[in-house]
């Protein structure tokens, strides 16, 4: 078994590693990162504004026309120069300064270096030695998944990095591989399109350390073994009610177990879990369900503390699995750590609704776990 742990290939530095990678779109994310980490490398999309529907036009075109003197314009934009591949409705900004240069010996650059760089893409895709990275916004159906699969299937067999926000099960900086030719990682957050630089570099250059090591066992079609090899992650994990294992770990505000999961009540309970392993950060990921009684009772706050420092306040508390990353000096050097859940909303079913239950309830706990987040 080959072990990726990310630093496995950490004698690559950040700036040789960025050259491993190449964006698809559909910002300039990936391309600051890569800036950030020290390098340059080229690419028609690096800086590109790249909406999703304009580059499945484009690679179904290969690009045809892209590079037309009538198909590229040049404006100004906030002080600097802005350019616009109107053929496939891509832009990007020029790093030229209003004054600097006239947008008209900017526009016969462009024409030079656009169709360089759109062949140098097409070369990049049909002989694929760079991981191809997506990152998007907004929500990216399965249906569009699909139809950018297999667009890059026509080139040839690419690997492709979706990049997403880190969610439930999906702690930042870990990659899951779906198959030979997907891997989709999770940073901290997505930098808003108004505000890219705000981007999250230290879990963007952790998932592409990853990324980078995993693709070596998926790319060469042994992907059940590269999806093992991401899975394990140090974790503390508790499984509530009567055949789980979290009894132990209980302190007070607690109901008795039931089949399957747990109630805290009243106002505070107490968790003391064992330390995971050492880690700069860790994700505090809770399964529960929130008790509630409308329209007395319409919701639940659940506010979690470690070492006495709020770490997260879910208000309201949804239904499902939360997630928090919690600061590794909070956990290091302990064995155990205590995790103190406040959720001053708890009320009991039989003031509330005329239930028989007494009880006061406030959240229903199925599974929690505390996991190391890898670092770069």
């Amino acid at each position: 078994m080959v072990d990726l742990d990310p630093t496995a290939n950490s004698a690559l530095s950040d700036s040789d590693l960025m050259l491993q990678f190449e964006s698809i779109g559909d910002n300039c994310e990936l391309g600051l990162v890569q800036r950030l980490a020290g390098a340059e490398p080229l690419g028609l999309l690096r800086f590109a504004g790249t909406p999703l529907h304009a580059l499945l036009s484009a690679m179904k075109a290969r690009f045809e026309g892209i590079a037309e003197p009538a198909h590229i314009r040049v404006h100004e934009e906030s002080g600097e120069y802005m350019v616009k591949l109107t053929k496939y409705d891509f832009y990007y900004h020029a790093h030229v300064k209003v004054g600097d240069m006239t947008p008209e010996a900017i526009h016969q650059q462009q024409c030079r270096t656009v169709g360089f760089l759109a062949q140098k893409l097409i070369g990049d895709l049909e002989t694929p030695s760079k991981i191809l990275v997506f990152r998007q916004n907004e929500p990216l159906s399965a249906g569009d998944l699909v139809d950018l699969r297999i667009a890059l299937s026509a080139y040839g067999p690419g690997v492709l990095l979706w990049v997403r926000e880190a969610c439930s099960g999906h702690p930042p900086g870990t990659v899951d591989v779906a198959d030979d030719r997907l891997m989709i990682g999770y940073v901290r957050r997505l930098a808003a399109r108004e505000n890219v630089p705000g981007l999250d570099l230290q879990s963007w250059l952790t998932v592409l350390r990853r990324a980078f090591a995993l693709s070596s066992l998926s790319g060469t079609g042994r992907a059940a073994e590269a999806r093992a090899a991401q899975s394990r992650l140090a974790s503390t994990e508790l499984r509530f009610g009567i055949e789980g294992n979290a009894a132990p770990s209980l302190g007070y505000g607690w109901s008795g177990t039931e089949p399957g999961y747990q109630w805290s009540v009243g106002e505070r309970s107490l968790l003391t879990v064992r330390n995971p392993g050492d880690a700069d950060e860790y994700w505090l990921e809770m399964e529960a369900i929130p008790f509630k009684a409308v329209p007395l009772v319409p919701h639940q706050r659940l506010d979690v503390r470690i070492g006495g420092t709020l770490v997260q306040s879910f208000d309201p508390l949804p239904r499902g699995t939360v997630g928090c990353v919690v600061p590794g000096h909070l956990v290091a050097g302990r064995e155990t750590i205590d995790i103190v859940l406040d959720h001053p909303d708890a009320a009991s079913p039989m003031l509330v609704s005329g239930d028989h239950d007494d009880r006061r309830l406030a959240v229903c706990f199925i599974r929690l776990a505390l996991v190391c987040i890898p670092s770069g």
